[in-house]
């Protein structure tokens, strides 16, 4: 299941000594994962969404400057898709939905930093498909 994180460990030279344990440094680094894809959807990250992603992860999930430093270049650096990250965000937080919803509403406000692009928006709803499966069954029961 985690094979997708291995790019964090792998794009940096050092191993990580920011997080006290393993399990904390996966699920922080599946989340600034999901949100660096939201800021980079239309390939150029600004000082805007760069300084929301920092506000995010430091006020939201009490990380600090060289914790939230770490998690950036380590998104940046990676070649790994989103979906990976997602699967292992739900792992940890299904059984916590105040959390997920956290989560969620940070990512919208994300999104919404220049507007909502496509792109972006696209990546909200399988993040929200993704953390809420639930959604998904009720919107197919809608359809029927």
């Amino acid at each position: 299941m985690f094979e997708s994180l291995t790019h964090w460990f792998d794009s940096l030279k050092n191993e990580s000594k920011l997080f006290d344990h393993p399990e904390d440094e996966i699920l922080h680094s599946a989340l600034a994962s999901v949100l660096y894809h939201v800021i980079s959807a239309d390939q150029h990250v600004d000082a805007r969404e760069k300084h929301e992603f920092d506000r995010i992860l430091k006020q939201e999930f009490d990380l600090n400057d060289e914790q939230v430093d770490h998690l950036y270049r380590a998104a940046k650096g990676s070649t790994a898709d989103v979906h990976g990250d997602l699967h292992t965000i739900n792992f940890y937080l299904k059984h916590n939905p105040a959390v997920r919803m956290t989560f969620m509403r940070k990512l919208l406000q994300l999104v919404d930093v220049h507007g909502a692009h496509r792109e972006e928006l696209d990546l909200f709803y399988e993040t929200l498909h993704e953390v809420f499966p639930e959604v998904r069954e009720i919107s197919n029961e809608d359809e029927l």
